[in-house]
């Protein structure tokens, strides 16, 4: 901003300063000549004078000393020449009669007063009015002109004086227009680096206040655009960013402009490059492809559900295509969302995977009960042999049934959540407990069931569920070991858990297998289970058991090597 100050007074004292040479070129010409035309008039008077006493004064003395008073007052030499250029009379007595320096030239009549310039003299002749001679008066070039000097003197005094008074109200006035436009300036350089609290101070009462003012309603006015723009903004990327769904942002010439986080999550893509590249040339899917194709066709909502395979995983999502229009109707982009539904589809599954399970279930203690008791019906009765061994047959599937509606209240109650009677328990005594319990199934199949504790057990937690977990696995493990396997069954203290350890010998679980297996009703050997009397609902119940207490269940198996359940409890539960 010096630069334009300076550029300005540089300008304005140009201006000023060629005003003052023109107007010194004017006034000089017109001084140059007004001053000689009164030297001639003043010459032409003084020697006229000399002229009159000459024709009436024939002393010599009187005209000598009338000469040399002349000659003081004109500061020069005077001189009385006949018509043949020789002197009569001077003021200077010691002049020679005859010089050289008085040239033969034409002089004007008496009217007019002849000037002749040489060797640093002014000559001035008057011609006689009775032309018998003439009167000249030498004066040295510096006098004649001293008081032309005098007056450029002056005059350069007085432009330089008008010169200095300019240039310091220039500067006052300048000062004060530039200054409010400089910071009018610096403010509007700072609104355009996007420094919207910048501000400019108002010069209230002046015109060029005016600029500064309206800068400034105009930078606050944009602050609040901006602080407005910027929350809305934050707001709709926060919106974007935590939506629970996957979404992504094409415009109309089919590029991606926006990709939000739970698109990464969900698809397991590092989409950070997908952000200006046409849609079809990143998407890995083909049926989301289509997807957008019709929506830009049709420039209609599109919605399907399809199944895409990530990884190692298939996911189910219901995708919807909308275009988005301009306030004309013109296609502006689109915008894909994408609802995962897996999990939905799964609990749909579950369901009817329950339903057919409970009724299958259901139907075969259901079909024994009403198949033996229509034997009996029929005759059977009469007989105590066939009546004993049918009605054992009715108990026992009378036994599976109860055992079977039980678990499957147990399940519900344990899924809706329940009430935990939380107490001090010792979990290896209650495994203790357990060994008893279970030690007559595991001899009778031949299985070698070991127990296995170490360190202070005790934890908080409700007695009977964990013991309706031990006997849970415990049981599930002898059912599934062949004769002649072990079972171990350790529990271990450690610094802010209790970890119980069940091991088997049996015949394991397959890798793809690990994830279903706290499902309810899914059994591993269906077969086998079946026979064995299990309901598919103990994993199951043991998984909630497990999370109610706020512990952590985790299973490591292979194949004809066995399984091991790994449970870890907290010893101090916060409910």
């Amino acid at each position: 901003m010096h630069d334009f100050k300076n550029r300005v007074l540089t300008f304005f004292l140009l201006g000023i300063l060629l005003v003052f040479i023109l107007l010194a070129l004017i006034m000089g010409n017109i001084v140059h000549h007004s001053v000689k035309d009164k030297r001639m008039a003043f010459y032409k008077g003084e020697l006229s004078l000399i002229e009159q006493v000459l024709k009436t004064e024939e002393s010599k003395l009187v005209i000598m000393n009338l000469l040399r008073t002349a000659s003081k007052d004109l500061d020069g030499e005077i001189y009385v020449l006949d018509k043949d250029w020789n002197v009569k009379y001077s003021s200077d007595i010691n002049s020679p009669r005859n010089m050289s320096l008085f040239k033969k030239e034409n002089v004007p009549n008496s009217e007019k007063l002849a000037q002749k310039n040489e060797n640093g003299k002014l000559y001035y002749t008057l011609k006689k009015r009775d032309e018998t001679g003439y009167i000249q008066v030498v004066i040295p070039e510096g006098a004649a002109e001293s008081e032309e000097r005098s007056i450029w003197i002056m005059m350069s005094i007085g432009f330089l004086i008008c010169f200095i008074i300019i240039l310091y109200v220039s500067l006052k006035v300048i000062h004060k227009i530039v200054r409010p436009v400089e910071e009018a300036t610096q403010t509007a350089k700072e609104l355009a680096k996007g420094n919207f609290k910048a501000r400019t101070y108002e010069y209230f009462g002046e015109d060029i206040g005016e600029l500064n003012y309206s800068l400034n309603v105009l930078a606050r006015n944009l602050e609040k655009m901006t602080k407005s723009q910027e929350s809305q903004h934050d707001r709709l990327i926060t919106l974007i960013e935590n939506m629970g769904s996957g979404l992504i942002l094409i415009d109309k010439n089919g590029y991606i402009n926006l990709v939000n986080k739970t698109f990464k999550e969900l698809f397991k893509e590092h989409t950070d490059y997908w952000t200006g590249h046409l849609f079809y040339e990143v998407f890995p899917y083909t049926s989301i492809k289509d997807i957008v194709k019709e929506t830009y066709l049709t420039e209609k909502k599109v919605r399907r559900n399809t199944v895409i395979p990530i990884h190692i995983d298939t996911k189910h999502f219901d995708v919807y295509s909308a275009p988005v229009m301009n306030a004309r109707g013109k296609l502006k982009g689109i915008v894909l969302v994408f609802h995962d539904i897996t999990e939905l589809k799964k609990l749909e599954q579950v369901r009817k995977d329950f339903v057919a399970n409970v009724s299958h279930e259901l139907k075969t203690p259901i079909t024994s009960l009403k198949g033996f008791a229509e034997t009996l019906l029929d005759g059977a009765g009469e007989n105590e042999e066939y009546r004993n061994k049918f009605l054992t047959i009715m108990l026992n599937e009378s036994d599976r049934l109860q055992a079977l509606i039980q678990d499957l209240l147990d399940l519900s109650k344990s899924e809706q959540g329940f009430h935990l009677e939380t107490q001090s328990v010792d979990l290896g005594a209650l495994v203790n407990d357990t060994f008893e319990i279970l030690q007559p199934k595991a001899e009778k199949k031949g299985i070698a069931l070991s127990v296995d504790i170490s360190g202070e057990t005790v934890m908080d937690g409700d007695s009977p569920r964990l013991k309706q977990i031990v006997i849970n696995l415990v049981s599930n493990s002898l059912t599934y070991t062949p004769a002649g396997g072990r079972v171990n069954v350790n529990v271990e203290e450690l610094e802010d858990h209790v970890k119980l350890l069940i091991k088997d010998t049996g015949i394991g679980i397959k890798e793809s297998e690990i994830p279903r297996i706290f499902e309810r009703f899914y059994r591993v050997d269906k077969a086998r289970s079946r026979n064995s009397g299990g309901t598919g609902l103990g994993l199951a119940i043991v998984k909630h058991l497990v999370e109610a207490h706020h512990g952590t269940i985790e299973v490591q198996s292979k194949p004809g090597e066995g399984s091991q359940f790994t449970i870890l409890f907290p010893k101090k539960l916060e409910l």
